[in-house]
């Protein structure tokens, strides 16, 4: 087994994610959901490319197995935290190891499909992590990430005094960011090591739509989808007034873009 030099941001994800891991399942982003929705996607992805192999950068717990384990004949996933990997369900037809984003331990274009779901504010060179993801696709293959925190809404709700007046709903996803490093504190993770866990989030900002354009551009990806998804209170008009409703006011939301953008939570990106 090849041997890795952690960089510090690397060395603060494992200690992040060790800590993490008992308390994983309570994500938000792994309700039955978001797993239907993320299954809808690998559908299409494998149907576009005909794929039959899949790799997923920082596959954590296995997410994305369990969400398509089935739609692949093989599937491969690396991840920097053992105890993460520990928590994978074992299939016949899923095989992971230990490596960072980085640095692939994979020869070149054989595979069909790359994901990486949540992953991408953990890491502090996005545009070495992209040509990875790059060079080990097969001609005509698909990169796929999910989950990408959206820089406009994490400054636009920065950008607030917790101490002003404001609804129930705009406190609370104040909180979520403003009190992201005392949250994870409660659970043995030291506000340092979030900080810089979360490189993206506090001490870089490459998750710009623009930004990530341009890294995949450089990296060869030539055709590349950047989507605005999960807006403000999505969630409490899905649950009040149904899932249409909820569809109808992203979708509007969408048609006014940019001006909008600092109110949906979370990118995706298509690209190949």
């Amino acid at each position: 087994m090849q041997t890795y030099l952690l960089s510090n941001v690397q060395q603060a994800n494992l200690l992040y994610h060790s800590r993490l891991a008992p308390n994983y399942h309570r994500q938000p982003f792994l309700g039955e959901d978001n797993r239907v929705r993320v299954r809808r996607i690998l559908e299409d992805l494998q149907q576009r490319t005909g794929g039959r192999r899949l790799l997923d950068i920082g596959c954590g717990a296995g997410f994305i197995f369990d969400a398509g384990h089935d739609l692949f004949e093989r599937l491969d996933g690396v991840d920097i935290t053992r105890e993460m990997l520990a928590s994978v369900e074992p299939r016949p037809n899923i095989s992971t190891q230990i490596a960072p984003a980085e640095a692939l331990p994979y020869p070149d274009e054989i595979f069909d499909v790359v994901t990486c779901n949540g992953v991408l504010h953990h890491i502090e060179n996005i545009g070495e992590m992209l040509a990875e993801a790059r060079r080990v696709l097969r001609p005509g293959g698909v990169f796929y990430a999910d989950e990408v925190p959206c820089s406009d809404f994490r400054k636009a709700l920065s950008a607030l005094n917790g101490d002003d007046p404001m609804s129930d709903l705009l406190k609370s996803e104040w909180w979520k960011i403003a009190g992201d490093a005392e949250r994870y504190e409660q659970l043995g993770i030291e506000r340092e090591a979030t900080h810089s866990a979360m490189v993206q989030c506090y001490g870089k900002d490459d998750l710009r739509p623009e930004k990530l354009e341009e890294l995949l551009a450089l990296c060869g990806f030539r055709t590349i989808e950047i989507r605005f998804r999960w807006f403000l209170g999505q969630a409490q008009i899905r649950d009040t007034w149904g899932e249409d409703s909820a569809r109808f006011v992203e979708e509007y939301l969408r048609l006014l873009l940019p001006l909008t953008r600092h109110l949906f939570k979370n990118l995706t990106i298509i690209a190949s």
